[in-house]
């Protein structure tokens, strides 16, 4: 039997149950026919439904003030007969719910989610007043009017306010359904939460009221309860209860899946969310220890409080404030006030125990003064920690971190696992939702991998080693997660750093071999183009002349000009086989090298691109006699970039530097043309220069100054020795 005015979930606040939800994040949601930028961030605010939000305000006031009216006229007697309460209590709740939707709608008129706090609100206070007026009419002589009709929404109908919070959690943030399958999961809970109260509203008066209703006020009610069996209702209640209270856990995990896809704003405001759970979770504590009293309806009221609260920021302004921070606040201090109470009761229950009541009140008092001085410091450092790493990570803790990571990339596979290995301690060490890593390799070339999703506003932090640049570190800006300390910065570039260097070291060893296996298969291919040449070309071309010469000189007596033939023929087939000579020759290195030097050899590969609409110039220094290599490899370089000034820039002038840096030679092709857009891949030119470098040692660059043009710097080491 479901006894008079007490109808399961009366007392309870629809809008305050535990909500446990996710993590942060980052990027822009949008709130139902509102725009995409949160409200606030104009500097001058707008108050489009001001009107409507002030009348609504009213409304809930005049509710509030009558039923304090009606039950200045009542007394205790006929409230603990009616088993009711002040309404007016109730009707002071439901309009502090109904305001919240108001300052909802005073901002965003249209918004879903304050509608459903201003549909709230005005039920519950209308609850509050019909209470007030049922517990009157019920004590008055003979019954007021629409006394039963009052009792009927009270006890029946207000049961609805339990479809409140369902509907708010697979509301909130954006005043939408989510998409896809939840969007299904989010339907289902809103009608699981309808079980409870339609079997109320329909079920039997008797089951209902059990006979505690005076026969005039039955007589009021609205009659629309169906004629079932006893039992059966009975049934269909307890069933009906059992699926409403599912329909809480359903709703939230709702808002679980909506947080895990969730960006930006839309993430921040289901922090607020978080942060209201955390209050409603210690408020029920406190409620659990003081059921019914002052502390225990104090409780009540903090975390309807922070719960409306929550919802209106997360609505209107979600970046009020650091919710990360007061999230881990309210944890820790909140822990803290749970510990000792915690505590002060067990040792409590146990002096009880063992000295009965020979404790003095002021004994009692001293004891649970010290108990909570000296729970205090250790409970807030160990809670501070706890909460602290899970906020922020490990950033505090430099050793630890350095030694995992260091672990980890010691027990990771190859080049491929080390970059994901490292992005994945970095998140976990640092508590960020998002890390991306790139290593450069020579030339600029290099491998990059990031951990979870990338939100909207980023921060880059450059990796140098040496004065070189070897890559960067992006983490999310914003939140008190992306926020670093000076200390906090300094740890983690120097471990990024170091796992940087590792994983460049091993880029550059897999490079290098490669290097050498390309040069191994070239130096084959070479062979075997050679090899090719000479048997294929001058082999059967000397042959033919020995053949020849031997034919002339059988013919020099008998047929003297066959012989001359002959000897023409052979001399042309000589002349053909020295220009194949030649050419291998040249493939194996630039005979100008050889015959004019490297200063003269470039002048010469410029005058071949020089014409009237390119100018370009020559500056050398003195150059001492160089390795061979490092000549051929200056010569190509300098032959590819002066064919792509020529080909792509579409310049007027270009300058070759040729000059001694350090212990290198710097090579230096410039030129004032077009340069290379940001999305152009590298072609076969640049590749073969930076393959030049690489093989000797070297490093290489191509940039596009902000004056304009292209810029092609080669350093080739002279004195390293090359394999």
């Amino acid at each position: 039997m479901v006894p008079a005015m007490s109808r399961p979930g009366r007392d309870t606040n629809p809008l305050t149950p535990g909500r446990r939800h996710g993590h942060t994040g980052a990027v822009t949601a949008r709130a139902a026919s509102a725009p995409a930028t949160p409200i606030g961030s104009e500097r001058s605010v707008r108050l489009p439904g001001l009107g409507g939000a002030t009348l609504l305000a009213l409304l809930l006031l005049a509710l509030v003030v009558a039923s304090l009216l009606l039950d200045a006229r009542s007394t205790d007697a006929e409230r603990a007969a009616a088993v009711a309460e002040r309404g007016a209590v109730s009707a002071a709740i439901g309009a502090l719910v109904g305001w919240c939707g108001a300052t909802i709608l005073a901002f965003r008129p249209r918004h879903v989610v304050g509608r459903v706090l201003a549909a709230t609100g005005v039920f519950w206070a209308v609850d509050g007043l019909c209470e007030s007026y049922a517990v009157l009419g019920l004590g008055s002589r003979p019954t007021l009017p629409l006394t039963g009709l009052a009792y009927w929404v009270v006890a029946e109908a207000g049961a609805f306010l339990l479809v409140a919070l369902p509907v708010l959690l697979v509301l909130y943030p954006t005043g939408r359904l989510p998409r896809g399958r939840w969007r299904v999961v989010g339907i289902g809970a809103v009608l699981m939460s309808l079980a409870l109260p339609s079997s109320l509203v329909l079920a039997p008066d008797a089951v209902v009221y059990d006979g505690s209703l005076p026969v005039e006020v039955l007589r009021q009610l609205p009659g629309i309860a169906l004629p079932l069996p006893e039992q059966v209702a009975v049934v269909v209640l307890r069933v009906g209860q059992v699926v409403t209270m599912l329909a809480l856990p359903l709703a939230a995990s709702v808002v679980f899946a909506r947080h895990a896809r969730a960006e930006g704003v839309e993430r921040t405001q289901l922090r607020w969310l978080l942060w209201a759970a955390i209050v409603c979770l210690l408020a029920g504590g406190v409620m659990l220890v003081d059921l019914g009293g002052p502390v225990g309806f104090a409780a009540l009221v903090l975390a309807l409080l922070a719960t409306s609260a929550s919802v209106v920021i997360g609505v209107v302004r979600p970046h009020t404030g650091d919710i990360d921070a007061l999230v881990g606040g309210t944890l820790v201090y909140g822990g803290i006030a749970a510990g000792v109470v915690a505590l002060d009761v067990a040792v409590l229950a146990a002096a009880s125990r063992l000295l009965g009541d020979r404790l003095e009140e002021r004994q009692v008092t001293l004891v649970v003064l010290v108990l909570a001085v000296a729970a205090y410091g250790p409970l807030r450092s160990w809670l501070g920690t706890v909460v602290r790493r899970q906020v922020l990570g490990r950033r505090g803790e430099r050793y630890e971190v350095v030694s995992t990571l260091a672990a980890r990339l010691e027990a990771s596979g190859g080049l491929a696992d080390q970059l994901p290995t490292l992005a994945a301690s970095v998140a976990e060490a640092f508590r960020v939702s998002w890390v991306r890593v790139e290593v450069l390799g020579p030339g600029g070339a290099g491998l990059s991998a990031q951990h979870g999703r990338e939100p909207t506003a980023t921060r880059t932090f450059p990796i140098s080693y040496r004065d070189e640049r070897i890559g960067s570190l992006s983490l999310p800006d914003g939140g008190i997660r992306g926020m670093l300390s000076g200390r906090d910065e300094a740890l983690l570039l120097d471990v990024v750093r170091q796992a940087a260097i590792a994983v460049r070291s091993t880029l550059l060893a897999t490079e290098l071999q490669e290097s050498r296996e390309r040069l191994v298969l070239s130096r084959e291919e070479d062979r075997r183009r050679i090899r090719r040449d000479l048997h294929d070309g001058l082999g059967p071309v000397l042959g033919g002349v020995a053949m020849r010469l031997d034919a002339a000189g059988n013919a020099v007596t008998t047929d003297p000009d066959t012989a001359r033939r002959l000897v023409v023929q052979s001399r042309s087939d000589i002349t053909e086989a020295l220009a194949d000579v030649r050419r291998l020759v040249h493939g194996l290195r630039p005979p100008a090298l050889d015959d004019l030097g490297l200063r003269a050899a470039v002048d010469q590969q410029v005058d071949r691109v020089r014409s009237d609409r390119l100018a370009v110039d020559v500056e050398a220094d003195e150059l001492a006699p160089l390795p061979a290599a490092v000549e051929v490899a200056a010569y190509r370089i300098v032959s590819e970039a002066l064919t792509n000034v020529a080909r792509h820039a579409a310049a007027t002038r270009c300058t070759v530097r040729l000059r001694m840096d350090h212990a290198d030679l710097l090579v230096e092709v410039s030129d004032d043309g077009r340069g290379i857009g940001p999305d152009v891949v590298a072609g076969v030119g640049l590749r073969s220069i930076r393959e030049r470098v690489e093989e000797l040692g070297g490093r290489s660059d191509v940039e596009c100054p902000a004056r304009g043009g292209t810029r092609v710097r080669a350093w080739l080491p002279i004195t390293r020795e090359v394999r």
